[in-house]
């Protein structure tokens, strides 16, 4: 590369041709290509390279000669430039690294000059120590490397005590004896226990496991001098060497590099004796680095080597597993011989039955093969020899079942697969009945599972996941407690609605009968669903009492708290109205009108018999549709919301009723005098309306903060609560975040930590179960991200708060007192200007209006919304608005360099979730942050179906990155932390063996069935859609969805000198689209593209 750079010096940047040459420096330091590092370091004559290379290929002469000519270099160096070493950049260049200290150390171990050796090691931790104690205390890379080398220092140490006492040994002066060498054995095993995390950097491991080895030569041959040894004292430093191999080779297989792993497989031990054990383990591994390349010559290496392989010298166990590696090379050599694979498995567990491996093996193997023969019959292509569909998948169930019996982590990924099987493949009853009887199944297995068990009561399984919910009310009440009490409160109207049209029919029936007439048929599928939703509330109340039967004195004090967390800690009377002026006004923005245009009837019919909550609600996600402006008379359907809310908050009814806060008299006359359609003084235009109703939200904000303290007593607002002796924390906060107010309650829990919970109401059941589906989504996909190590070495995982449900409209959510809104940071930012907040979506609209007061939005008004948008930005809205925020929130530098990444990569696993299931909607008031740790939640997070019930696509933008956000998190930022993140999560989430897409049938499931009951307007059903067609669009959907997360993912081409394939180009894209200001101006103005 480098001869290459200097033969064309004008092509290649000199900037970037350096940055060539560290990646790959970086890139050849993880795959453990020494050799070539230390050819490039000598002839660019690098020495701190050649250093580094040397002691890790035991050329110590080598390395001694290179040390002394770096010292020379350096004194030439300091004599030369003396008089500018004060300076800070001369004297770190002229200061001697720990690292460079700790070589030193190692080679003077190996000369036997243990004593300069231990004055070195400690000369490096003392370095080390002051290095780490002068940087920031936050989790800095810089800080975590010198972490890292600590390990390195302590193994340095206990070295020298081994090479100390070997000599001792060797020349005599210690007693020969089996408890002699006590120490040395506890060294060795200590450092088997001392190993490094599995996603920590292969660089790293290298470090450790490569001076280990150097040690273990020694200890080999000190140990071959003394022949009357025990023969099992003389296999210490063999056994040991060979562990640390396997152990590096694991772990590069681990992280993706399979040839790194063969390669330290076959030359890194460098000796002929080895244990049965040991053997067993370069053999597995030497095998699974072949199984993971996935290249047909590579695997058919794999086969061979096992087939090569003599089982006689192996245990029963051990030749179980190299069957169950045999099967999965079969398998996926031989596709079409589907048997061959099934008998090697089917031997593997004959040899050791209770291997869990090879039953999670075995299993995916049947149901790759109950895909394909359900695909053939399909297809009429079944031939009359050919194992049936039917038998995979008893096959592949029991497997399933049977190494979740076995304690599998595996197979415990594979329960959403059997619930998906139990919903749409148990025609012929065979999945039931393989769980029926799988009664040894540990509960808590189906705790992650809880909602989809309960949505699965109103189907066809219902049978089947009745007794699942009995065993967890019995074993784990509280974890059921919860969400089945409020599926029956949201199920239970329904139930006796459908309960007395059965019996109105019945009786119609009867009569006709009587009459000697035909009695008349329902339509089709009413009376299943009638059915299916009694039937759910009855299995649902059974279980419920059960569990009151076993815990009744539990289920006592629950029921009691959620009775009082529902009922009192509720927003009064004045909240509740500002939170409805608030949607008012916000709903005025909406109209894509001009300040004169009329208001459409439309909305004055929809919630014309709406109550206040549900006038709230529906504002707050119907109020986008009004296609008018501020010039536009007052729309029908906005006077009577007014209405509603006038009767709902100012009525003498209301009035009447049992509550502390009452709002005042002058206060109510005032607003109904203003806000009354049926008023002489009511606005007549949307503009006159919308000051009008900024005019009552200042009013009614200055009347909470001057009336309402911000912090409540829990014994005055609810003493029974408080005499529950409960772990309730005694203040009771009022968090009020964009006209809407919450309380939040201090819950204490076994461990001692303390959570945060928000009362939220006003919530419906399709919102409150879709938050929970996508909070249940992300905490499976987290576990993915676990398990990568590339993703977890990055610190990727989503926020998944607590959501525990109270009532179909209230329940309690996780948020820390550190969260605030991303639309706080520009209210904040106007607030300290002057300016109203709502100041450029008026300007906006007034810009984009045509000749007839309506807001342009078809394609030819795209120039004028640019203009609109860039004036916007030029003279309004400033891209550091949210900088400012955050550099006046975060005390000092280092803490904002880690809020800033963490924030990049909470916001890149976002839009990666916005891109997969095509969510928009992601307005600024929308997006909850932490302002210490830069956590993420999204609200109102909801997938958009079309007609056909497929994903759709509703916005120009695949997710939010706007100006703002770009520039707080710079250029660098998007390019480097904002890419790499999404790029590892999607390659975590489709990592081979994963669960993504059976987790992800799971949330389409319950989500389009929800969908399809709220077109039909039921809020509880389930049987508004056959299960074929369910199916179908279950299937396609996760299809879509995988494919959108696939192209993000770089792949290799099988032609060497080929580029990479994919990902790179596709996030340019996503990201071209998400910041192109011709995307952004098409948004809507509450979107606030500007911010």
């Amino acid at each position: 590369m480098s001869e290459w750079i200097q033969m064309n010096p004008t092509q290649v940047p000199r900037g970037e041709a350096a940055m060539w040459i560290d990646q790959w420096v970086y890139c050849a330091k993880q795959l453990n290509q020494w050799d070539s590092l230390l050819e490039y370091a000598r002839s660019t004559e690098n020495h701190e390279l050649a250093v580094d290379c040397l002691w890790r290929q035991s050329e110590w002469a080598d390395l001694k000669d290179t040390l002394q000519t770096k010292a020379q270099l350096e004194e030439t160096y300091q004599s030369e430039w003396a008089d500018l070493k004060d300076t800070l950049q001369t004297k770190a260049q002229l200061e001697e690294t720990y690292q460079v200290t700790m070589i030193k150390s190692c080679l003077a171990l190996q000369e036997g000059d243990v004593q300069a050796s231990e004055t070195r090691s400690s000369l490096a931790m003392q370095t080390a120590l002051m290095k780490s104690h002068a940087a920031a205390s936050t989790e800095l890379p810089a800080t975590c490397e010198i972490k890292l080398s600590f390990q390195q220092l302590v193994e340095l140490q206990e070295s020298a005590r081994i090479f100390v006492y070997l000599a001792q040994a060797t020349n005599g002066l210690a007693c020969r004896t089996d408890n002699a060498f006590t120490d040395l054995e506890d060294i060795m095993k200590t450092w088997r226990l001392r190993s490094p995390n599995e996603w920590e950097s292969l660089l790293h491991w290298q470090d450790i496991i490569i001076w280990r080895n150097h040690v273990y030569d020694f200890v080999i041959n000190a140990f071959r001098n003394m022949a009357e040894l025990d023969p099992m004292m003389h296999q210490l430093g063999y056994k040991d060497k060979a562990w640390a191999v396997n152990k590096l080779g694991a772990l590069a297989t681990l992280h993706g590099c399979t040839d790194t792993c063969l390669g330290i497989l076959n030359n890194l031990y460098g000796y002929n004796a080895m244990e049965v054990q040991e053997a067993f383990a370069k053999i597995r591994e030497q095998a699974r680095a072949y199984l993971d390349s996935r290249h047909p010559s590579e695997m058919c290496a794999g086969l061979n080597l096992l087939n090569t392989t003599n089982l006689d010298y192996f245990q029963s166990h051990h030749q179980a597993e190299i069957w169950r590696l045999k099967g999965c090379f079969l398998a996926s050599l031989e596709p079409e011989n589907p048997h061959a694979a099934h008998s090697a498995f089917s031997t593997s567990l004959c040899l050791w039955k209770a291997c869990p491996e090879a039953w999670v093996s075995w299993g995916q193997h049947c149901d790759k093969q109950y895909d394909a023969a359900v695909l053939l019959q399909a297809h009429h292509q079944a031939g009359p020899g050919t194992t049936s569909a039917a038998t995979w998948l008893e096959y592949a169930v029991y497997c399933y079942i049977q190494g979740i019996r076995l304690g599998s982590a595996q197979a415990r990924t594979y329960v959403p697969r059997l619930l998906m099987l139990l919903s749409f493949d148990n025609d012929s009853g065979i999945v039931g009945i393989q769980l029926d009887r799988a009664t040894d199944i540990p509960a808590w297995v189906w705790f992650n599972w809880i909602p989809q068990l309960l949505a699965s009561l109103q189907r066809s399984e219902a049978a089947h996941v009745k007794p699942i919910l009995a065993r967890l009310a019995i074993t784990f009440p509280q974890s059921l407690y919860y969400s089945l009490r409020t599926y029956l409160l949201n199920l239970r109207d329904n139930a006796q609605r459908a309960m007395s049209e059965l019996a109105r029919a019945k009786q119609a029936a009867a009569a006709a009968t009587e009459r000697g007439e035909k009695p008349r048929e329902p339509p089709v599928g009413q009376d299943a669903g009638r059915q299916a939703d009694v039937s759910a509330f009855e299995c649902g109340k059974e279980v419920m009492e059960v569990l009151r039967s076993k815990h009744s004195a539990l289920g006592l004090v629950l029921e009691q708290m959620l009775q009082e967390v529902g009922s009192r800690f509720l927003p009064r009377p004045e909240e509740r109205l500002l939170a409805v002026v608030n949607a008012l006004l916000h709903r005025c923005y909406k109209v894509p009108f001009s300040n004169q245009a009329e208001v459409p009837g439309l909305l004055k019919k929809e919630l014309a018999e709406e109550r206040l909550l549900a006038v709230v609600n529906a504002l707050l996600h119907g109020c986008y549709k009004v296609p008018f402006s501020n010039q536009a008379e007052v729309p029908g359907l906005l006077k009577k919301e007014l209405a509603g809310v006038c009767k709902a908050c100012f009525s003498n009814e209301s009035s009447s009723s049992g509550g502390r806060s009452r709002v005042h008299k002058d206060m109510r006359e005032a607003f109904v005098r203003d806000m009354n359609p049926d008023g002489p003084t009511f606005p007549a235009t949307l503009g006159h309306l919308s000051e009008q109703l900024k005019t009552w939200r200042g009013r009614l904000q200055s009347e909470l903060e001057e009336r309402m303290p911000p912090c409540l007593r829990l014994e005055e607002e609810c003493r029974s609560l408080a005499d529950l002796a409960l772990s309730i924390g005694s203040n009771v906060g009022v968090v009020r975040r964009h006209s809407t107010s919450y309380r939040r309650l201090m819950l204490y829990g076994s461990d001692g930590r303390v959570r945060y919970m928000l009362v939220q109401t006003g919530q419906n059941w399709a919102q409150g179960t879709t938050d929970e589906r996508i909070i249940q989504l992300q905490r499976s996909l987290n576990r993915l991200l676990d398990a990568h190590p590339q993703s977890r070495s990055r610190n990727l995982q989503w926020y998944t708060p607590l959501i525990i449900p109270v009532w179909p409209q209230v329940r309690l959510l996780e948020e820390d007192p550190s969260f605030c809104s991303y639309g706080e940071a520009y209210e904040i930012n106007c607030a300290r200007f002057g300016r109203e907040s709502d100041m450029p979506i008026v300007h906006f609209k007034k810009r984009c209006a045509g000749p007839g007061g309506a807001v342009l939005t078809d394609q030819s008004s795209g120039q004028l919304r640019l203009s609109a948008f860039q004036e916007i930005c030029d003279k309004i809205v400033i891209e550091n608005v949210f900088s400012q925020y955050m550099y006046k929130t975060i005390p000092n530098c280092s803490q904002l360099w880690v809020f800033k990444k963490n924030l990049c990569i909470q916001m890149a696993l976002s839009g990666l979730l916005c891109h997969m299931l095509l969510v928009g909607g992601r307005s600024p008031n929308k997006i909850l942050f932490a302002k210490d740790t830069g956590r993420v939640f999204q609200t109102d997070f909801m997938p958009v179906y079309n007609e056909r019930g497929m994903l759709e696509k509703i916005e120009y933008v695949p997710f939010r990155l706007t100006r703002n956000l770009v520039f707080f998190f710079t250029t660098f930022g998007v390019d480097g932390v904002f890419v790499s993140a999404m790029v590892n999560a999607a390659m975590a989430i489709l990592q081979k063996d994963g669960n993504a897409q059976h987790v992800l049938s799971m949330f389409f499931r319950d989500d389009i069935m929800a969908w399809a009951a709220r077109r039909m307007g039921k809020s509880g059903s389930s049987t508004a859609m056959k299960n074929e067609t369910l199916k179908t669009l279950v299937g396609s959907n996760v299809k879509k969805t995988v494919d959108r997360v696939r192209i993000l993912i770089p792949t290799a081409s099988q032609d060497e000198a080929a580029p990479m394939q994919g990902g790179s180009k596709d996030i340019s894209d996503l990201l071209e689209q998400a910041t192109s200001h011709a995307n952004l101006c098409r948004m809507e103005a509450t979107w606030h593209p500007w911010f």
